[in-house]
């Protein structure tokens, strides 16, 4: 067997370096645009949670928890993400009371191309029997 050629074979080459570096860096570029975006989320999914403790569940309005969802997502920096005419969806069960909200992201990269980022959260709480 002729060992010369495999000896001579190590290592990376520059354009195959260049092209990892390439996919890394386009990776770490888009994580980089979507981690405020999840953050932001998370912000709303906290003033969601929060408006459903701080209320008395037999007593709710829509008028209510607008009012203290837009307070703390104020605090948050994150008062501008909902349109709470359409995004924001409370439904309520003989037991039970859902908030809901539906809304989408997107995130412009570069040119032409963006990220469309869709959220859909749940949090729901026990009514309270008045007897």
């Amino acid at each position: 067997m002729n060992y010369k050629n495999i000896s001579k074979q190590s290592g990376w080459t520059f354009w195959s370096l260049m092209f990892v570096l390439g996919v890394l860096g386009f990776f770490g570029y888009v994580g980089m645009q979507l981690i405020p975006v999840y953050g932001a989320n998370n912000n709303v999914k906290n003033a969601m949670r929060l408006s459903l403790e701080n209320i008395d569940s037999n007593r709710i309005t829509r008028a209510s928890v607008i009012r203290s969802m837009d307070g703390q997502l104020y605090l948050d920096g994150s008062h501008k993400l909902l349109n709470y005419k359409t995004d924001l969806v409370i439904k309520r069960s003989r037991k039970l009371l859902f908030l809901e909200t539906h809304y989408q992201r997107e995130i412009p990269l570069f040119y032409n191309l963006s990220i469309l980022v869709k959220f859909d959260n749940v949090e729901k709480v026990q009514i309270e029997s008045s007897s």
